[in-house]
């Protein structure tokens, strides 16, 4: 045999390099960690990039136009609807068939979203920043809207959602409105805010479409979300809509009433209670803050107040679940006095300021007004009381601002009664000079927030205490014009500051300024008031064209006398002159 023969001859043994074995120390598992980690980081990257293209408006420009990530292209491709229209658009307040227009309508007339300063941001990230920013919103905002139950969000939408493994189509929208509110809270307490609340709220709203097409009790919470963000924001959210539209649905499933807890788990029940009681008090809120009429009324609703529980006590065993006899910052004690406040504060808009309202008779007005100021002082005395508030809205500086703020209500011109007498007068001085004092107590705590609702309620205090000034002699001899001076700077320098540097913060402070001037004006010259400045101040209290008079009939000039006059007549007991009787 050849020699070449002879190597053919030899069998074939397969090389090791060809060989793959398999090595006992490889670290394949670690690995894998690695790479899904890595997968985890650029999807948070491409999230910080999706909030920074909507806050600069920018786009990939390999991206087709068609798939913009543009804030505004988002919008129009996932949702159109009138929820994201501003709350006030459409009206002119300079025209006379307005004039029974509450004032936030005068103060936001023509402004838009795009009012809002925006925040020059740094690098954020949702596992290392985010928990702050939900911190914000369950210690500002949740104990007037307990609309959560913190542990669920946390378990079921935040932690998913920042793994990159949401559970669920409303992760998006509820973890995107959370730190949306969360970082506009922050930014207004003076902390150097880390992220825009402008891409938060965009990123959100693009899942308006699987809110809207959630089950009803989902779309709720997450229509109370939206408001409490329109409540910072009223010109991103149509907050009448969005409010109308939850309340339709909560009555829909007779959330208002008792027979809809029925076999529900002490949570369930719970949350349902909170929920339908978050949507009572902000739809009073907002229905009277617009002059509107309320959504639902008392007699219609049967459902029981929330338990005062934690949300820790409301995930434990049902049977441990025993409600709380001296209240705490973590359960429903404020809440349950907020709700107390709407109601009494529903009932006086009912009695005194409906649209249909006409003058009433001096003593059933005086027995009205007195049976409302007695239970705002139950109310007050009865609020509960925290060693370490968290919220503005657990503080007795804020029970003391709802007090004031309720009986300005009760005593300032209205459609009940246009003309105020002496008392009333005095009252409404007393009561806005103290809700301002309360306010600068807050801000001196850092603890004002923002909402439209606050900014009117500082703006009408200070108007109502320049009409009390200006229509009283007796409330001039008690002030001296050096004090009216510094109260009004104290007004204005609250005003520019809870406002952030906003639009209708400077058009409330040049408002103040041109009436405070008219105001002082009084204690120089004994000549009669300025009848457009008069005007003007009923207009701002929504009742310049109740009963608008004819030519012939001039308004007079508001003066104590004629205030005495229009309410009480004349008393003609004990009076004669011969000349009537020719």
């Amino acid at each position: 045999m050849s020699p070449k023969e002879a190597k053919v001859a030899v069998p074939c043994v397969p090389s090791d390099r060809l060989v793959i074995k398999v090595d006992r120390n490889c670290e394949c598992d670690h690995l894998r960690s690695q790479v899904e980690s890595l997968k985890s980081r650029v999807r948070e990257l491409q999230s910080q990039l999706a909030l920074h293209r909507d806050r600069t408006g920018s786009r990939d420009p390999q991206q087709p136009i068609a798939e913009s990530s543009d804030g505004a292209g988002s919008l129009e491709k996932f949702y159109r609807g009138r929820m994201l229209l501003p709350t006030f658009r459409g009206s002119n307040a300079h025209n006379p068939e307005v004039g029974f227009m509450s004032s936030p309508w005068q103060l936001w007339n023509g402004l838009s979203a795009s009012d809002a300063p925006i925040v020059t941001t740094t690098s954020f990230s949702l596992q290392d920043d985010g928990p702050s920013l939900v911190d914000v919103f369950f210690d500002r905002r949740w104990p007037q809207f307990p609309v959560l139950h913190r542990p669920t969000f946390m378990e079921q939408h935040y932690l998913p959602f920042v793994s990159g493994h949401p559970r669920s189509k409303l992760s998006a929208f509820q973890v995107n409105i959370v730190l949306a509110i969360g970082a506009s809270e922050k930014a207004r307490t003076g902390c150097n805010p880390s992220v825009s609340f402008q891409g938060f709220f965009k990123a959100a709203v693009r899942e308006l479409d699987n809110v809207l097409a959630a089950d009803d009790l989902d779309c709720i919470q997450c229509l109370l979300l939206l408001c409490i963000f329109g409540s910072n924001e009223p010109q991103s959210v149509n907050l009448w809509q969005a409010v109308g539209l939850a309340l339709r649905l909560a009555v829909g499933i007779d959330l208002h009433r008792r027979e809809a807890l029925a076999g529900k788990s002490l949570l369930e029940a719970e949350m349902c209670k909170r929920l339908f009681w978050s949507l009572y008090t902000i739809d009073r809120s907002i229905s009277i803050s617009l002059g509107r009429p309320i959504g639902i009324q008392d007699a219609d609703v049967t459902i029981s107040l929330p338990l005062l529980l934690s949300d820790e006590k409301l995930s434990g065993p049902a049977e441990q679940a025993v409600p709380n006899v001296c209240p705490e910052i973590t359960d429903m004690s404020a809440f349950r006095h907020i709700i107390e406040l709407r109601r009494i504060n529903a009932n006086i808009y009912r009695a005194l300021h409906s649209a249909a309202g006409v003058n009433t008779e001096s003593s059933n007005l005086d027995s009205i007004r007195q049976q409302h100021y007695a239970l705002l002082n139950t109310w007050l005395l009865s609020a509960p009381r925290y060693l370490a508030p968290v919220s503005m809205y657990q503080t007795s500086e804020w029970f003391q601002i709802a007090y004031h703020q309720a009986v300005i209500n009760v005593y300032r011109p209205s459609h009940a009664s246009p003309v105020s007498s002496a008392d009333a007068i005095r009252l409404c001085a007393d009561s806005s000079i103290s809700l301002i004092s309360c306010y600068n107590a807050l801000y001196a705590k850092n603890k004002i927030i923002y909402t439209f609702v606050a900014l009117d309620s500082l703006f009408m205090s200070a108007v109502t205490m320049l009409y009390s000034i200006r229509a009283s002699a007796a409330v001039r001899h008690e002030l001296t014009k050096e004090v009216v001076e510094s109260n009004i700077e104290s007004c204005v320098g609250l005003l520019s500051k809870i406002s952030h540097g906003r639009m209708v913060g400077e058009r409330s402070i040049q408002i103040i300024r041109r009436l405070g001037n008219a105001t002082l004006a009084v204690f120089d010259t004994t000549s009669s008031a300025e009848s457009d400045i008069d005007t003007e101040f009923m207009s701002w209290f929504g009742v310049k064209c109740q009963n608008p008079p004819g030519p012939e009939y001039p308004t007079p000039s508001i003066d104590i006398a004629w205030n005495d006059l229009f309410e009480h007549g004349y008393d003609l007991n004990g009076f004669y002159n011969g000349d009537l009787l020719l």
